[in-house]
């Protein structure tokens, strides 16, 4: 199985009417980050969410 990488906007179709809550849909190297920030957060090749229904 290949990964393929999303886009912001892909990722948020995905979760549909869902309810997305902060920090929203980031790339997951600024989701949470321990310690120093990435130096290019937008550099990441994967995007983090968290949502709820409704």
């Amino acid at each position: 199985m290949t990964a393929a990488p999303r886009s912001r906007d892909e990722v948020a179709a995905f979760l549909g009417d869902r309810e997305v809550l902060e920090p929203g849909v980031v790339p997951v190297t600024a989701w949470r980050p321990d310690g120093e920030p990435p130096a290019d957060p937008k550099a990441a090749r994967y995007r983090a969410a968290f949502a709820r229904k409704p």
